[in-house]
């Protein structure tokens, strides 16, 4: 009985780890708390008009297009966040067409906004998302690729530089907040919110999320092993010194590893997507100033 009683005791305990595996894997691939979508061009007197465009995968992605108010031809990819959408991006960068006056395109990833999708996987699946916003801009918009850069905040900045390495018609790129590993910002977000260890629990996570998606590299996806082959292309990278997420030695670790040429900035007490609020004067000033010299 002993023998069998253990028995039963590790089937119990395999379970209960594929059960918060499976679990686990769902965080990831259904945010628990996306932002509704609330703030749209109109808010701040942006002209804009509502695009839509499909993926590979047959997705239908919707999106603004918000024209240069002063005849400007340098144009602009916008990449939002995990949970996030491009009303909460715009909230953080309308400055770059009310003040700047670029050509922005602004468009929600799959599963979140208004786009179709039914998962998201910080990365992988996102990175064809932004094939079909370039293609979009190729068949709509083919003069803006001539001065294209993107702008990307957290999952946003790990998908541009997951992509760009494909696109060279994107010249130059600002990566807010990026994460250098994705295994690593799966598991700083567990701990962060959930109190959850690595080991076993994010490991079986990992498992659960592979198996799910049916992509057996889904969490291969990270941007240390692709930003160097962004260069010879102008990148400049930003970090919030208070960011619990992608902290600033994370940020500071992507940056060495991309090449040249590169600028990096850590915004004192800044946390995570707030490098705007802490700064906001400079910080409109170095990213409008950045993509006018190298567009």
């Amino acid at each position: 009985m002993t023998v069998l009683w253990i028995v039963l005791a590790l089937l119990a305990l395999a379970a209960l780890l594929m059960a918060a595996g499976w679990y686990g894997a769902g965080v990831i691939l259904y945010p628990p708390k996306k932002s509704p979508l609330l703030t749209f061009p109109e808010f701040y007197g942006l002209p804009y008009e509502k695009v839509s465009f499909a993926t590979s995968d047959g997705l239908t992605l919707k999106g603004w297009f918000l024209p240069s108010q002063t005849g400007e031809d340098r144009t602009l990819i916008m990449c939002h966040g995990w949970g996030d959408n491009k009303g909460y991006l715009l909230e953080r960068s309308y400055f770059l067409s009310k003040e700047a006056g670029f050509n922005i395109l602004y468009f929600d990833n799959r599963s979140h906004g208004e786009s179709e999708g039914d998962v998201t996987t910080i990365g992988c699946l996102e990175t064809v998302d932004f094939e079909a916003a370039i293609s979009f801009l190729k068949k709509n918009r083919p003069s803006s690729l001539n001065r294209l850069g993107v702008f990307g905040m957290s999952m946003g900045a790990a998908v541009a530089i997951l992509s760009m390495p494909k696109h060279p018609e994107v010249k130059a790129a600002v990566f807010e907040s990026p994460f250098p590993d994705y295994r690593n910002v799966v598991r700083r977000w567990a701990w962060n919110n959930l109190r959850i260890p690595y080991f076993p629990l994010i490991l079986v996570t990992l498992y659960m999320l592979r198996w799910r998606v049916g992509i057996p590299e889904v969490d291969a996806y990270s941007p240390i092993a692709f930003i160097r082959k962004i260069a010879p292309r102008p990148i400049f990278v930003i970090g919030g010194a208070q960011d619990l997420l992608m902290p600033q030695e994370d940020v500071e670790a992507l940056y060495e590893r991309a090449e040249q040429p590169k600028s990096l900035w850590i915004v004192p007490g800044a946390a995570h997507g707030e490098c705007r609020a802490k700064a906001q004067v400079e910080y409109e000033a170095r990213v409008a100033t950045f993509f006018r010299t190298h567009l």
